[in-house]
């Protein structure tokens, strides 16, 4: 998308027209990021889309750490099962 053409981002929650609150610019390599920063124009509204935002990144970093956690046991379980072979 082109730097100078418009776009629409209305906020999840309200459906208002989200305003820039930051843009920051990083140089990496040759090219140049353009980070930009939307919030909803409503304070109470922005809050509560935070908060559900934090709220879906501890459930999905839980389920990661589940997983991960099921992965060491069927590990442990299949390196017992194999140590049993071998005995």
């Amino acid at each position: 998308m082109p730097m100078n053409q418009t776009y629409s981002n209305p906020c999840i929650r309200c459906g208002r027209e989200r305003i820039v609150s930051k843009t920051s610019k990083e140089r990496v390599g040759n090219s140049v990021i353009v980070t930009t920063l939307t919030v909803c124009p409503d304070p109470a509204c922005q809050k509560e889309v935070e908060r559900e935002n934090r709220r879906m990144r501890d459930k999905k970093l839980a389920m990661k750490r589940k997983s991960e956690e099921r992965a060491e046991q069927r590990k442990a379980t299949r390196d017992a099962v194999r140590a049993a072979k071998n005995a």
